[in-house]
């Protein structure tokens, strides 16, 4: 499966003034850590369904988060999306409606599966019938860059949220 593979580096060095309480930084930076991401993965989701008019549902499976030791990662698919995500394919005599968006010359089959996908025939050979899909790569990869610069203040922001959180409770 194709993914978006950018690596991302967070400015910690605010962590060194706090350096006398070593257990609770860990706790703190690594739920920031994991709230960040979160985060990461809720803003981009919901602009890229406003960008191309798509149901965050149908986005859930392309952005995941894992959770690794110190680590929290998100991975984010972007793969073509199939038009049949994008709402009910209604057949007509011209080719198919899904959502807003009108593709000619399509039509609605479920060859193989359990919903009714939506195709096209590129000639008139027999294995030219295609899945109708949309491409997201593009916007998927610029909706994340956009979020890249605000990546450490929000993970500052979860950090302090997280450490008072820890030393209210410890008190």
């Amino acid at each position: 499966m194709t993914s978006l593979n950018t690596n991302m580096e967070l400015d910690t060095r605010f962590l060194a003034r706090l350096s006398y309480l070593p257990d609770e930084l860990a706790k703190a930076a690594k739920q920031a850590m994991i709230k960040t991401n979160r985060w990461l993965r809720a803003a981009s989701m919901a602009d890229l369904g406003y960008e191309l008019s798509i149901d965050s549902k149908a986005m859930t499976t392309r952005f995941r988060t894992y959770k690794n030791g110190g680590m929290s990662k998100l991975w984010v698919g972007v793969r073509s999306l199939g038009v049949h995500r994008l709402g009910k394919p209604v057949q007509n005599g011209k080719g198919v409606q899904v959502g807003s968006r009108f593709y000619d010359d399509a039509f609605i089959s479920p060859m193989d599966s359990d919903q009714l996908l939506v195709f096209r025939r590129e000639s008139k050979g027999r294995g030219s019938i295609k899945l109708v899909s949309l491409e997201i790569s593009e916007e998927t990869e610029e909706i994340i860059d956009s979020y890249l610069p605000d990546l450490n203040r929000k993970f500052e922001e979860f950090f302090h949220r997280e450490f008072q959180f820890i030393l209210s409770g410890t008190q």
